[in-house]
């Protein structure tokens, strides 16, 4: 068994909690050896950013600012 293959065995076996301490470990040593982020981890590594998103994508269209608004305000 490789070290990834126990790695990912010992993962199912771990209380979430524990999990989570290795994850933040690995975003580390990604953040050490200067490995890319993805969009997505990138986005959670935000604080709130799930919970900003999933509201965004919760209200309706007719709720929301047209894009040529939101150009109007940046330019401005």
């Amino acid at each position: 068994m490789s070290s990834r293959e126990y790695m990912k065995a010992q993962a199912e076996i771990l209380p979430e909690h524990v999990v989570e301490k290795v994850l933040e470990f690995i975003a580390f040593q990604k953040f050490s050896l200067d490995l890319p982020y993805s969009d997505q981890e990138f986005l959670e590594s935000i604080p709130a950013m799930n919970q900003i998103l999933t509201e965004g994508l919760a209200t309706p269209l007719s709720d929301c600012i047209s894009l040529s608004d939101v150009r109007k305000g940046v330019r401005s």
